[in-house]
């Protein structure tokens, strides 16, 4: 039988259960170019990957230097539903690693509830974990710990005794926050990023994660 490090597992949703972040980042990519405003796809990872639409939008007006036009965030909504629709699918091998773990599990995301649902919903995954928590259940999203506290709370689990699967810097900022430990996922991300915001260690493939959790970092 497995031996755990740990009492629970948290993970994030988007680029971590489901490839999500690229969908999205390439349909603000594109509303962005309209405006003059071209990035590449590790710039916009550095600056929009982990936190909420509100927040992304602030930043894109400051990269820009001006305003975005008022149906911008509409029109990313549009979107992204068009494109989790037709393109949604799971990090791989993250379904049989899910299976694998023999450990309390909850998902905390940053997104809407309508949002998590239809992901979960879509792609099963939801059958695999104990709890799941959105943006919506807590007073301030990631960066701040509050999601990832109220998962181990409900998970009955102390933080010190969680890990938590993230690939965001803001996530990553988040569970450090909560005193839990990380372990970034890094298949789309720049693991020396990962690990300068206190992932303690990073990881490539999902299959590695089962192994992971049996032994100090």
């Amino acid at each position: 039988m497995q031996k755990y490090m740990y009492d629970a597992v948290i993970f994030d949703c988007d680029g971590v259960l489901v490839d999500t972040e690229r969908l999205t980042n390439e349909v603000f990519m594109s509303l962005l170019a309209e405006q003059g405003l071209h990035l590449t796809h590790m710039e916009m990872h550095t600056h929009f990957t982990g936190q909420t639409t509100e927040v992304n939008l602030v930043t894109a007006a400051t990269l820009l230097g001006r305003a975005l036009p008022e149906d911008t965030h509409h029109r990313l909504r549009a979107g992204f539903w068009e494109a989790m629709h037709t393109g949604l699918t799971t990090v791989p091998f993250v379904e049989e690693t899910l299976q694998a773990i023999r450990l309390p599990k909850a998902m905390a995301t940053n997104a809407l509830r309508e949002d998590m649902d239809f992901k979960l919903s879509q792609t099963g995954l939801h059958a695999y974990f104990d709890h799941c928590f959105c943006v919506e259940d807590v007073e301030n999203p990631k960066p701040a710990p509050d999601i990832y506290l109220r998962a181990a709370s409900a998970l009955g689990a102390a933080p010190e005794r969680c890990v938590v699967v993230e690939d965001s810097t803001a996530g990553i900022t988040a569970a450090v926050a909560a005193g839990m430990t990380v372990y970034a996922y890094s298949a789309d991300m720049d693991a020396e990023k990962q690990k300068a915001a206190g992932a303690a260690l990073c990881f490539h493939d999902m299959r590695e994660l089962v192994h992971l959790l049996s032994r100090r970092p």
